[in-house]
């Protein structure tokens, strides 16, 4: 499954004319479907800012009940629950990627923030990746920028943000909680769950390492699932929240002032529904 084809739904989302498979009215002829498709893809939508034209919060609360959903399906056979161990593979790689996708989404939005992000650390985007976007650079530079660094951690996501947005959405707590939570993925990812010295050095206590170690195996279960399910949902919300609340006192201070849709697309990083940004643009 590709993320490619929301940009359709997203479309169909805002209600637009000139979606496809939208039915035409009567009257209407090819040539004059052509000409609005054309006009609409002139202009800049809000979704337009976003990967795959889907707002990235909502995005992943979606991805997060589909992966609930399959725990609660799963099966235990001998005394190992596979679809359970899958889905906190999945639950990790698809919050990493709402991290991407949020950060670059800022960017698109509002590039100015580059330049105190710039000012901190080095930021370089490949000219041959640049030349496939030429066409589109006003809202897609930020998923080019976000391609060079990384989010695989609570310290690299607050660093990140810190310097775009001087926001830090990890908590010491929080950022302690996700780490037990990597150190779950990594033994499935990279060792089939089988306990590493290092994994069980965090974990158990001393006498009970050697007994341990390459023998027995992480378990996880459906509930294992929801908690932590429920853990990044939360997470996502704080860094969705904070947000577009850093962004909105960023453009103030700088007296940017913004378009109409560049407005939604700032309140659709949040809990806003997107329905709610759709409804209130002015359709082509």
């Amino acid at each position: 499954m590709t993320r490619q084809p929301t940009g359709d739904y997203a479309r169909r989302l805002t209600g637009c004319p000139c979606s496809r498979g939208a039915p035409m009215r009567r009257g209407t002829t090819r040539a004059k479907v052509l000409v609005r498709y054309t006009r609409h893809e002139m202009k800049t939508y809000w979704f337009d800012f976003f990967s795959g034209g889907v707002p990235s919060l909502q995005y992943f609360l979606m991805q997060v009940q589909d992966l609930k959903k399959l725990a609660g399906t799963s099966e235990v056979g001998n005394g190992i629950d596979t679809t359970a161990e899958l889905c906190v593979i999945g639950l990790a790689a698809y919050f990493e990627a709402f991290c991407k996708h949020e950060f670059a989404a800022v960017i698109n939005i509002c590039p100015e923030t580059l330049n105190a992000f710039t000012a901190r650390r080095e930021c370089m985007v490949p000219a041959r990746n640049l030349l496939h976007v030429i066409s589109a650079p006003r809202y897609r530079l930020g998923l080019l920028i976000v391609e060079e660094y990384d989010f695989g951690s609570a310290k690299s996501v607050n660093g990140l943000f810190q310097d775009l947005l001087n926001i830090t959405p990890f908590s010491k707590t929080e950022a302690k909680r996700y780490a037990e939570f990597l150190n779950d993925r990594n033994l499935f990812v990279h060792h089939g769950g089988s306990y590493t010295f290092k994994y069980a050095g965090k974990k158990f206590a001393t006498r009970d390492i050697g007994a341990r170690v390459h023998f027995d195996s992480l378990v996880v279960n459906k509930s294992d699932v929801y908690r932590w399910s429920n853990f990044l949902a939360k997470m996502a919300t704080k860094i969705g929240n904070a947000t577009v609340a850093a962004l909105l006192k960023f453009t103030a201070s700088q007296g940017l002032k913004c378009s109409a849709e560049r407005k939604k697309a700032i309140r659709a990083l949040g809990t806003i529904d997107p329905r709610a940004a759709a409804s209130e643009m002015v359709k082509p």
